[in-house]
């Protein structure tokens, strides 16, 4: 239990996951104190540990491996008939292409489809793990205090932490119910709209210097024929270079990666298969290179990448949908609903849970855009139709009411530590624009109201959270990524509901103690004029604990000393600071770092932005928050 350690499928875990982690930990200090019991307690083990978790390794474990076999069955499906396809002569006619076509989108959609299966079948066993493992301890743990009555004094200890724990594991379980359902509807909607958005993912695709990726046959001449060899090829725009990797999916083994300067690229519409296009080697010496791409898209996007096409003229953007802004007849309406509600319907079980009809609902959203909202008689309209059409103007809004610049921002306050995720709040709510500024306010007040009547409606502030997360926080795209982020959309409206009136005020709420992690910093603020001065930023040093405060106060005299001593000739440059990576950031703007946990940061230096240093990472630079990082020697 101690050294036991759940795996996430995603880039973090929320508080209470965490806590559900560590909780194992704390089990066995409990286990330790009554040691002498251990014999008996093992009698009933059995029957309380390793059955439930034999049936949950047989119900839930083996359910993914059965998975794993439908994704490998469908991969070697795939690649089977891409190979199959992709090795036909191109003097076929054309309905033996037509065909072959056909069957490889067929098996490239099955494969897709059981890719998305897979991952979500993964996310669920592990999801699973956390409060079905944890729950069946936590039962063992309350038979010793039945049972032994030498274990009365560590339950009167404990009881504090297993109440929070149950109401944590409760939590989690119900969040994962709700958010397999919304996960459900998402893949879906991928699987429907991947044709649509294949265009604008190949165009979106790559980063940092690469402009495209992906997989490639390269001919190969032998002394008796030739043999096409599957590679995965990156190619780097700066130093137009393709690097080719050998790699196949069915084999799944990959060999030496080999990096050609490329001097020009070019279709190769006579060679014997079809979609091909010539790489000619910066070295003269060196032939051209053949490759197959996967189809006649996929060719075009290589050879624009190498400068090779013009980039395509932009289609037109889609017609916007009919949205609702967030106008003075919103703020009424939202007015009029909620006021209704807390007359009427604050002791109702499952409000904003339980759907209205969803004609009903979209008839009162209709009313009340054209500012003629009805008498809301009960009888009419019930409180479920009330609520369900207040949530479907949220929906309505053209972004979330939390808006998309702070996404990743919001998301960064909810993987922080509950004790510093106030401050955090506070600064977001500040940066966000007036109007849905006021708009939260307005919600958020209505909702603490309902939640204060959850020992009768039963919709506290989790439940409420659950209903409304994916409704204030949308991201741009719906990805894998978005999936594995709907339960931190929880943990924000979970937190801005209990931290409702703290996050409003005028005043940030007061610091935390300095053993414990600051609250991560929303966003750089804006650049001052100038270099920091050392009393600036021995000021900011009294927000960050002992470590990031020390390195702070150290840049800071390295700055102070720089600038005092500066004359007809530069003083030398101090020594480089270091800093090793504790969580992992995605830089909101050109002029922050992006990184990823354990990675160090050279160069360091103070920026003059509180809260915020300045390094070196693979070769760029950039802004860096301090909370992020701790200082080596």
């Amino acid at each position: 239990m101690e050294q036991f350690e759940f795996a996430c499928i995603g880039a973090s875990t929320t508080e209470d996951e965490r806590v559900i982690g560590r909780s194992l930990h704390h089990f066995a200090q409990l286990i330790r104190t009554v040691e002498d019991e251990r014999e008996r307690m093992l009698g009933r083990a059995h029957e309380q540990i390793i059955q439930p978790l034999e049936r949950f390794r047989k119900d839930h474990i083996g359910a993914v491996k059965e998975g794993k076999k439908k994704f490998d069955k469908k991969t070697a499906k795939f690649c089977q008939s891409q190979e199959r396809t992709l090795s036909l002569s191109s003097k076929k006619p054309e309905a033996v292409f037509q065909e072959a076509d056909a069957a490889m989108d067929m098996a490239e959609r099955d494969f897709c489809q059981a890719s998305l299966e897979y991952v979500f079948q993964l996310q669920a066993v592990q999801e699973r793990k956390k409060f079905e493992l944890v729950e069946t301890l936590l039962g063992f743990v309350f038979g010793w205090w039945t049972f032994h009555h030498t274990a009365h004094d560590v339950h009167a200890d404990a009881e504090p932490l297993v109440r929070d724990l149950q109401l944590r594991i409760q939590r989690t379980r119900s969040n994962f119910e709700e958010t397999s359902k919304q996960t459900e509807s998402l893949m879906k909607k991928m699987m429907e709209v991947r044709q649509t958005n294949k265009e604008v993912e190949a165009a979106e695709e790559g980063g940092g210097g690469v402009a495209r990726a992906g997989y490639l046959f390269l001919m190969e001449k032998k002394a008796f024929g030739t043999t096409w060899s599957k590679h995965y090829c990156t190619y780097e725009a700066p130093a137009r270079a393709l690097t080719l990797l050998p790699y196949s999916q069915l084999t799944v083994r990959a060999g030496a990666a080999e990096r050609v300067p490329l001097a020009g690229a070019r279709a190769a519409p006579d060679a014997e298969r079809r979609f091909c296009w010539e790489a000619a080697p910066a070295e003269r010496e060196r032939a051209p290179l053949t490759l197959q791409a996967l189809g006649e898209r996929d060719r075009a996007l290589w050879l624009r990448a190498a400068d090779a096409l013009a980039p395509p003229a932009r289609a037109p953007p889609p017609a916007a949908p009919d949205l609702w802004p967030l106008d003075d007849a919103g703020f009424a309406f939202v007015r009029r609903l909620a006021g209704e509600l807390e007359a009427r319907g604050l002791d109702e079980q499952g409000l904003y849970r339980v759907a209205g009809v969803a004609s009903k609902v979209a008839r009162l959203v209709a009313l009340g855009r054209a500012r003629r909202l009805p008498a809301l008689a009960p009888a009419e309209w019930e409180s479920k139709t009330l609520a369900s059409a207040l949530k479907a103007y949220l929906r309505a809004l053209p972004e979330p009411l939390l808006t998309r610049a702070l996404h990743g921002a919001w998301l960064a306050a909810a993987r922080g530590e509950r004790a510093a995720r106030a401050r955090a709040l506070h600064a977001l709510v500040r940066a966000l624009p007036p109007r849905p500024r006021d708009m939260l306010r307005l919600l958020l007040a209505h909702l603490a109201r309902v939640a204060r009547r959850a020992d009768r409606n039963l919709m506290t502030a989790a439940n409420l959270a659950v209903c409304f997360g994916p409704t204030l926080l949308r991201a741009e795209r719906e990805t894998v990524a978005s999936i594995l982020e709907l339960k931190f959309y929880n943990v924000v409206v979970e937190s801005l509901l209990d931290n409702f009136p703290a996050v409003f005020a005028a005043e940030p709420p007061p610091a935390e103690p300095p053993d414990a992690p600051p609250a991560p910093p929303a966003a750089p603020p804006a650049a001052h004029n100038g270099g920091p001065s050392a009393s600036a930023t021995s000021a900011a040093c009294a927000a960050y604990a002992a470590p990031h405060a020390q390195l702070l106060a150290q840049l800071a005299r390295g700055a102070s000393s720089s600038a005092s001593s500066a004359s007809a000739s530069p003083p030398p440059p101090p020594p480089a600071a270091r800093v090793r990576t504790l969580y992992a950031c995605v830089g909101e703007s050109e002029g922050e770092l992006s990184f990823e946990p354990n990675q160090i940061i050279t160069d360091v230096s103070a920026s003059g932005e509180p809260g915020w240093l300045r390094g070196s990472l693979d070769g760029r630079s950039g802004l860096v928050p301090m909370n992020y990082v701790e200082p080596l020697p």
